[in-house]
């Protein structure tokens, strides 16, 4: 890497590593929509299936990086870029969402009833994950079009899953927690949603800096039940259970250090969007608290969880927790190098600059394919070698490594913000 700076390096990763990738072998150019059921390595699809949450990922991705080539800031077509995220948009909107705004969990490649390796139909589900993804991808097309056509749809979802997680026990597939249990995850995705819905009417109002922003008040709602998690120590709590009883629980003692990363910086974002930045040095202070809980110091990188310990309570998120506690994983990696440099760099912190280095290194050395696959490799085993197995739904996913990169360039780009 010698003393290319990180903009430079993620700049490079995406042009000439990431996106070359999928827009060759993720765009459908038939049915519409994107293939994105890889292995982990990228040298096989597994399926033609797609999944809801992929597809509006990568209709984000795709105009987010429109947004980045029209200011020089990539070395792409920005019109290319954004005729394949529309018709990805105009797959979701022709198959994947219902008249109420929820949306469908997994479709065939033609947008119909998804098999499973037998040819019998997949159980019809619903996410709210799967729902927020598709309405931040409107979104963020929105925001480069500036065209409001996509806005009252927008807002029909994601008012749909800030109302379901707030009655409790929302729909969580793939890893549904049991009920009573109020999941992080759930809180961050509906701020994210908010942070997208707001910036979207905000780009298409062109609003004067002195008007209220569109959506103030229910993104700051969301705001302040995300960093409810925050613990003193700087952590977040995964999961708050509401038995007593279920205190001494894995489920509820378990910490996702990357989950919290990635929280801190939507916070960090959204307080500024509202001009409401009294809890930032605390939000800032815990960056370091956090990459310290999850550090391997044998291996290196980041855990996936910490805290596994406690009484077992059984179900699909737990079981995943104990499976999956040591592995390595791309997002984890991406979110926390773009955390722990905002962190720095924005707001000043050197012992955040500092993880930023160690976490960078870490990440380069370790998820580019290079002689292991394709892309990246973005599932790894505790000591980095790859881990062929699904985690979370089988797909490989461009989305968290490809915004991240784009984040860093954006920070980085002298005078820009988000």
């Amino acid at each position: 890497m010698g003393s290319e700076r990180p903009e430079q390096i993620a700049r490079r990763q995406l042009e000439d590593v990431i996106l070359p990738f999928w827009l060759e072998n993720g765009i459908d150019t038939e049915h519409g929509g994107f293939h994105t059921c890889f292995d982990n390595r990228g040298r096989r699809r597994l399926s033609t299936n797609k999944f809801t949450w992929s597809q509006g990922r990568f209709v984000w991705l795709l105009a987010r990086a429109a947004r980045l080539a029209d200011r020089g800031l990539l070395r792409f077509d920005s019109g290319t870029l954004v005729r394949h995220a529309e018709r990805g948009a105009a797959f979701l909107l022709d198959h994947a969402i219902g008249p109420d705004g929820r949306c469908a969990y997994v479709l065939d490649e033609r947008g119909g009833t998804a098999l499973d390796a037998k040819g019998g139909p997949l159980p019809a589900e619903r996410s709210i994950f799967a729902d927020a993804f598709v309405a931040m991808g409107l979104a963020e097309l929105t925001r480069y079009t500036g065209s409001p056509g996509h806005l009252p749809l927008i807002d029909v979802i994601v008012q749909r899953i800030a109302d379901d997680v707030e009655a409790g026990d929302p729909p969580t597939p793939p890893y549904p927690l049991p009920p009573g249990c109020s999941g992080f995850g759930a809180r961050m995705i509906v701020l994210n949603a908010r942070l997208d819905q707001a910036r979207a009417h905000q780009a298409v109002s062109a609003r004067d800096p002195r008007d209220a922003l569109p959506y103030a008040d229910e993104l700051r709602a969301a705001r302040r039940a995300m960093v409810a998690h925050r613990e003193e120590s700087g952590l977040f709590t995964e999961t708050f259970v509401a038995d007593p009883g279920m205190r001494d629980t894995i489920l509820a003692r378990h910490r996702t250090p990357g989950h919290a990363l990635e929280g801190i910086w939507m916070a960090l974002e959204a307080g500024d969007l509202l001009g409401e930045t009294g809890d930032h040095g605390d939000l800032v202070a815990g960056v370091s608290a956090l990459c310290e809980s999850g550090w391997d110091d044998e291996h290196g990188g980041l855990f996936r969880y910490v805290g596994v310990s406690g009484r077992p309570s059984g179900g699909p998120y737990e079981d995943l927790v104990r499976r999956t506690w040591s592995t390595k994983l791309w997002w984890v990696h991406t979110e926390a190098a773009y955390t722990t440099l905002l962190a720095a760099e924005r707001y000043g912190d050197r012992e955040a600059a500092r993880w930023f280095d160690r976490i960078w290194d870490y990440t380069l050395g370790t998820f580019p394919g290079g002689a292991d696959g394709e892309e990246w490799v973005q599932i790894r085993d505790r000591a980095g070698a790859p881990l062929d197995e699904v985690v979370a739904l089988p797909v490989k996913d461009p989305y968290h490594i490809s915004r991240n990169l784009m984040q860093i360039i954006e920070l980085r780009a002298q005078g820009d913000q988000p």
